[in-house]
């Protein structure tokens, strides 16, 4: 450390390294005082402060900035699909509150602020660890840098919130996709999702030659993750992914009727393969013309108001509903499993006891609705009066 030294105007005057910006090169605050005890005074808080994380080193660097450094130099090899998904967290969530702030201002509450608005907005327990996650990692590299002491977003509080329940499909849903499919370009890709389960990325990455007609089975060996503009195909998470799904004759019956030589199965109107904003686009053309198709009206113009009789369908519903017909037709939980792809037997279980529980509980109701309806008929009310004229 640098000695204090006096100046030619009477001021005593000393230089501190307090940090290193991320190319290496140190940060120095000099501090000036009157005299050589207040001098002293001064360094011994600037350093108090810096060993408390209370001060952020005096630099100009932005979280903006600091989030490209640490996207760009702390990631170059990992996975464009990674990569996609980090980048929109961190625009999505982090830019908008901290992205002009310096990194020498920001503070656990700033962090705080966001988690606890995201989870006023609902956002599930699982994206809103993640926001934190991304955020310490970015603040790592300053700590790592000696821009600052300590990490500020350590110690930020995720509320837990307990996920809602999975809604399957009703009866009419089931009946709508199923009976209106050939009026809508992703009209089979929604079938191959509810009578076969499998996944969005799944069914975008499934291709003719994937397809067994003669032992009618689905051979799930890849998904995609749809990124905005591009399509990346690759293989399943985990090895319980890559499996066998039986064909249904109700699905079996429209793979036929569109059947190709080669090709993706699930493509655009236009016959290219389905990236993130094709998918989204049709996805909502899908929605309206169900609502259409279910006796709604699309909205066009001022004089057109749209009226909705269905609610959103999304597609992992059309999986959770597959999984529900599974169960309502007594298939075993571990062939459950292996068609549904799920590398945990407990997530399968859960399923399960879930719907065992609806199950119940419908079965209650029922028996209630009937009891109240007996109770109440008028020929229960004439053996009441009957029975009174017996013992009056």
């Amino acid at each position: 450390m640098a000695k204090s030294k006096k100046r030619s105007d009477g001021l005593y005057q000393k230089s501190l390294v307090v940090g290193r910006k991320p190319d290496g090169h140190y940060i120095r605050k000099t501090l000036y005082a009157k005299t050589k005890k207040e001098l002293d005074q001064k360094v011994s808080e600037l350093t108090q402060q810096l060993n408390s994380g209370l001060q952020v080193w005096e630099n100009g660097l932005s979280f903006a900035e600091l989030a490209e450094i640490w996207f760009e130099q702390y990631n170059p090899d990992a996975a464009e699909p990674w990569r996609y998904n980090q980048w929109s967290v961190v625009q999505n969530h982090l830019l908008p509150s901290l992205g002009e702030m310096k990194i020498r201002d920001i503070r656990q509450l700033h962090l705080q602020t966001i988690i606890t608005s995201m989870a006023k907005k609902g956002f599930a327990t699982g994206t809103m660890k993640n926001v934190k996650q991304i955020a310490v990692r970015i603040m790592r590299v300053a700590v790592g840098s000696d821009l600052i002491m300590r990490n500020p977003f350590l110690e930020v509080k995720v509320p837990i919130k307990e996920p809602e329940a999975r809604r399957a499909l009703t009866e009419f849903e089931i009946s709508l996709i199923t009976n209106t499919w050939d009026g809508h370009n992703l009209g089979p890709m929604a079938m191959i999702m509810l009578y076969a389960g499998l996944r969005r990325g799944e069914a975008a990455a499934l291709e003719w030659n994937d397809i067994d007609f003669e032992n009618r089975i689905i051979k799930v060996t890849k998904s995609c993750s749809m990124l905005r503009n591009k399509n990346i195909v690759k293989k399943p998470k985990t090895k319980a992914g890559t499996r066998d799904v039986p064909i249904p004759n109700v699905l079996l019956s429209v793979l036929q009727r569109i059947r190709k030589t080669a090709g993706y199965v699930c493509t655009c109107a236009n016959g290219a393969q389905l990236t993130g904003s094709s998918y989204a686009a049709q996805w909502k053309s899908y929605q309206n013309y169900l609502n259409v198709k279910a006796g709604g009206q699309n909205g066009a113009g001022p004089h057109i108001h749209r009226i909705d009789v269905i609610d959103n369908i999304t597609a992992h519903m059309l999986r959770h509903t597959y999984a529900t017909m599974l169960f309502d037709a007594d298939v075993d939980v571990k062939s459950a499993q292996k068609f549904l792809g799920h590398s945990d037997i407990e997530v399968t279980l859960s399923i399960y006891t879930h719907l065992t529980k609806f199950k119940e509980e419908k079965a209650v109701n029922a028996l209630n609705s009937h009891l109240d309806e007996m109770l109440e008929s008028k020929c229960y009310a004439s053996n009441v009066v009957r029975l009174q004229q017996i013992h009056s």
